[in-house]
């Protein structure tokens, strides 16, 4: 486990790398309660300037540099989350979605595929179309 210079994991938050590494780059916040694990075949790596909100979970991920996550994010294992990205409240991004730079998953919504569709919680049946495969 790395975590960079001038970065913070605050009270209650875990970073475990036990199955697989895990990388923080430089000023970075973990905030309250976020989970960040590596895992065998994903390692996680968090890039420079990315904020981490409160009960945040990420998994075997790769969030580029100047991301958000905000509280109540999660992130699978494979996923890709671009430059810049933001994840707002309660956000998903599911298993081995790749979030383009500078893209946007709204309140409760839940970003799948590769190109990444970003869709409303209610079109679960067009969400599992789309992620079974993956």
């Amino acid at each position: 486990m790395t975590i960079g210079e001038n970065s913070r994991v605050l009270f209650g938050a875990v970073v475990t790398a036990e199955g697989g590494p895990v990388e923080i780059g430089e000023h970075c916040i973990v905030m309250e309660n976020a989970v960040i694990r590596g895992t065998v075949r994903h390692p996680t790596r968090v890039g420079k300037h990315t904020l981490v909100g409160p009960r945040a979970y990420l998994t075997g991920c790769t969030v580029e540099d100047n991301a958000f996550l905000a509280t109540g994010s999660t992130i699978f294992n494979g996923a890709v989350i671009g430059k810049g990205t933001e994840v707002r409240v309660n956000g998903v991004v599911h298993l081995r979605t790749v979030l383009r730079e500078g893209s946007l998953v709204p309140i409760g919504w839940i970003a799948v595929g590769e190109p990444a569709e970003i869709l409303p919680p209610d079109e679960h049946e067009k969400i599992w179309a789309i992620q079974k495969p993956l």
